[in-house]
């Protein structure tokens, strides 16, 4: 890992017990039980018992949709590029909708490769399409004039020679059941370059099951970007410069949650996604306020939460801002006893890994 493991944390967490692939069956994954109240964990075999758990409660989903954003490119050497588009910065420039002449988009990307890009370098895409790189993006990546002859639209092409984009540490191939697997089945609006991935767990029976046992289910968008990848390398939290999201809170989704605040009704966020979208929204005031927002929000202990009281999350990397997230929730002590009890039961972790219920 490149970044700065926190020295409150004292897990180790063996490479063999990253996830690299999910469970057979979405709702057939391990689930991990946290009790904040009484400072308890428990292990379960099985993600649907979390029916058990959830009762009245207001679930909070992210219906973000991932697109298929990685590319393999070619420089005119030969060497292979990778790319990780960034769809929700391109910018048509010219358009050719009769293919007589090249439709042009600025475009935001990561690139990885053995050498670094330098201005004015031309890469070969799949499909009779080039990458021309300008220099580097605001979000850290960098910006450049993608162009094609054959194809109108930037998006259209992407979905059409794209593939999922795994995080890095699942060392393998994407493979065809990917497509399927690294997408909620509620997934509705296209933007992220990773998956929401607690919602990962959910089958369409299951939210249905929840909902007949008393749960309501509310709705955003977070579209999630390539910063969730990037690792804490500071030792000063306050001196991490935390990537930005945009989201959309529907007006139907304040209205209810700011009823289960008025009620007393428990609102669970499916996912830290969701989390960041809410309570970067609760910053501008309560009660939350329905509309458009950009979530920079670096959440880390000790924070007072505004809107989340439960939380449904998978394990995250030690370097990373969401483990940090979630120890503001649990507490040091209590997410470390959680961590080590998903590693003595046999928990996969990350990803396509197992997942906690903080209650």
């Amino acid at each position: 890992m490149s970044g700065n493991i926190p020295p409150q944390f004292q897990v180790d967490i063996p490479q063999d017990r990253v996830a690299l692939y999910p469970s057979n069956k979405r709702d057939e994954s391990k689930l991990l039980i946290v009790d904040r109240s009484i400072g308890t964990v428990t292990p379960l075999d099985n993600f649907a018992q979390i029916i058990k758990f959830i009762s009245n409660d207001l679930i909070v989903l992210n219906e973000t949709k991932v697109l298929p954003a990685r590319v393999f490119g070619k420089r005119l050497t030969g060497g292979v590029i990778e790319f990780l588009f960034l769809v929700k910065t391109a910018r048509l420039l010219s358009s050719s909708p009769d293919q007589s002449t090249t439709t042009e988009y600025n475009v935001s990307t990561l690139l990885s490769t053995s050498r670094r890009p330098q201005p004015g370098l031309v890469i070969s895409l799949p499909d009779e399409a080039r990458f021309e790189v300008i220099g580097r993006s605001e979000e850290g990546g960098w910006e450049g004039i993608w162009s094609s002859e054959k194809w109108n639209n930037f998006e259209s092409w992407l979905n059409t020679v794209g593939v999922p984009p795994l995080p890095p540490y699942i060392k393998r191939s994407v493979e065809p059941a990917d497509y399927e697997r690294y997408q909620t089945v509620y997934a509705q609006n296209t933007g992220s370059v990773a998956a929401p991935t607690a919602g990962l767990h959910f089958t369409p029976e299951l939210l249905s099951r929840l909902e007949q046992g008393g749960a309501d289910i509310a709705r955003l968008t977070l579209d999630v970007g390539w910063g969730t990848f990037e690792p804490i390398k500071t030792e000063d939290l306050t001196q991490h410069v935390m990537h930005r999201e945009s989201f959309f809170i529907p007006e139907g989704t304040a209205d209810s949650i700011n009823n289960a605040r008025i009620s007393g009704r428990s609102v669970l966020a499916v996912g830290t996604t969701s989390i960041r979208a809410l309570e970067a929204a609760a910053i501008k005031g309560l009660p939350l306020k329905a509309g458009h927002g950009e979530a920079s929000i670096f959440i880390y202990p000790p924070y007072q939460f505004q809107i989340v009281d439960k939380v449904l999350t998978n394990f995250h990397r030690p370097d990373s801002t969401l483990l940090q997230l979630i120890a503001a929730l649990t507490g040091w002590e209590l997410l470390n006893e959680a961590y080590q009890c998903a590693l003595d039961n046999d928990f996969h972790f990350f990803s396509y890994g197992d997942a906690m219920l903080i209650i």
